[in-house]
């Protein structure tokens, strides 16, 4: 999977990816720290709230 960005879906900020990582893992957003799964295949992937 390539490096990019994801928005978090509670306060909009950029999640940076270090490109490792896979659909279904729990990432955290660096501004809100809200826990996110990560959804979706390696070109399309997007992050949902894991509360």
């Amino acid at each position: 999977m390539a490096k990019q960005d994801l928005a978090c879906p509670i306060c909009n900020a950029d999640v940076p990816l270090s490109g490792e990582e896979a659909p279904g893992e729990e990432v955290f957003c660096a501004y809100c720290r809200a826990p996110l799964t990560i959804k979706g295949k390696d070109d399309d992937m997007e992050l949902e709230e894991d509360f």
